[in-house]
């Protein structure tokens, strides 16, 4: 029986701590778990990662001539990369599936840029035998701004988790007070700001914003808090360990997320998985995935988040059943789906029954 030679692009493995490069890490493993009749499966890895998978599954490293001269490198039957900016394309007789994960471009960069960006992108998708998305919302924004013809387009939602531990100890900067936590790169797109005036009128809190803060933007938020006496109640830490990560879901009161743009948005899915609520924005994927389980702010007006906040944790906290029902909302998102529908994909590609 034939087997179908598959490449899947894991490149960013190079940058393993952002959110993309844990995508790849998940993807891959769950991927290299199961044995596949059919397929024969090889990973374009930067060199570190090299047999990091397991030997079910084969690695092509990455290199200049795979990405300048992809005639002249190894052929496969189908091509499938996790991201829509992958610098690595196959031959041109080879099938692409293409994974869209956001246009969040479109509202961060000017026109100029954006619209670079849009043309770049445009040619991937002339190019792909099919498209992937990981959000109905982003599906709704790539029909709406790029030309995908008759291509097409699946959503596939991605897998979250969570690793746990056994006795972790309180992180240094964990501050005193009943804790609230938000996590993700501290960008203006995450909107945080709206966050510091809500937590001055709530005395009793603290607030920890974890994630990686090399950005002008995490520098005037710690600007904000420093004039308003608040630095020792809000903390931005910037990136933690999984064990302080899994420390701050465990014993935090809520998680907040007021995020303008998201692709799917992960921090909702795992404060679920701890049984925790989760106060979130209206805006872009964040209710699609989080459905009614989430309690989303109208408006970043302080008082109102404050007021909104209090009445909503209190009925959380009165109601015994609703950890529980987070947590079951949250399993819809695991790996193990997200790679069997990709799988079914592939066959529906090849003409595999």
């Amino acid at each position: 029986m034939k087997k179908y030679k598959i490449l899947i692009d894991l490149d960013r493995l190079k940058a393993v701590n952002t959110g993309l490069g844990h995508v790849a890490l998940e993807f891959g493993a769950e991927i290299s778990k199961i044995d596949y009749p059919d397929f024969e499966f090889t990973f374009l890895v930067p060199k570190n990662f090299d047999g990091f998978f397991g030997n079910k599954v084969n690695y092509e490293i990455i290199s200049l001539k795979r990405r300048y001269l992809p005639s002249l490198s190894p052929q496969y039957d189908l091509w499938y990369t996790i991201h829509q900016d992958s610098f690595h394309f196959p031959s041109t007789e080879t099938p692409y599936v293409l994974t869209i994960n956001d246009l969040n471009f479109l509202g961060e960069k000017g026109p100029v840029k954006a619209k670079l960006r849009l043309k770049r992108l445009q040619k991937k998708v002339d190019r792909a035998t099919a498209i992937t998305v990981i959000s109905k919302f982003t599906e709704n924004e790539v029909r709406k701004n790029l030309n995908v013809g008759n291509i097409p387009v699946h959503v596939i939602y991605c897998g979250v988790t969570v690793k746990t531990f056994e006795n972790v100890a309180r992180p240094a900067f964990a501050p005193s007070g009943k804790l609230l936590f938000s996590i993700g790169v501290v960008q203006p797109k995450k909107n945080y700001k709206v966050l510091i005036e809500f937590l001055q009128r709530l005395p009793e809190y603290s607030l920890v914003i974890a994630g990686n803060k090399n950005s002008a933007y995490a520098v005037e938020l710690q600007d904000r808090i420093n004039e308003l006496g608040l630095q020792y109640r809000i903390i931005i830490p910037g990136l933690i360990s999984d064990e302080d990560k899994y420390w701050m879901y465990q014993n935090c009161k809520a998680v907040l997320f007021p995020s303008k743009f998201e692709g799917m948005g992960f921090p909702p899915v795992e404060a679920m998985r701890f049984g925790k609520p989760v106060f979130a924005s209206t805006y872009s994927s964040i209710p699609e995935v989080s459905e009614d389980k989430a309690y989303y702010w109208e408006s970043f007006e302080p008082d109102y988040m404050a007021e909104f906040f209090v009445e909503n944790l209190a009925k959380f906290e009165a109601d015994p059943t609703r950890p529980g029902i987070l947590q079951k909302h949250s399993l819809k998102y695991i790996w193990s789906e997200n790679a069997c529908q990709y799988i079914l994909l592939f066959k529906q590609i090849l003409g595999i029954e």
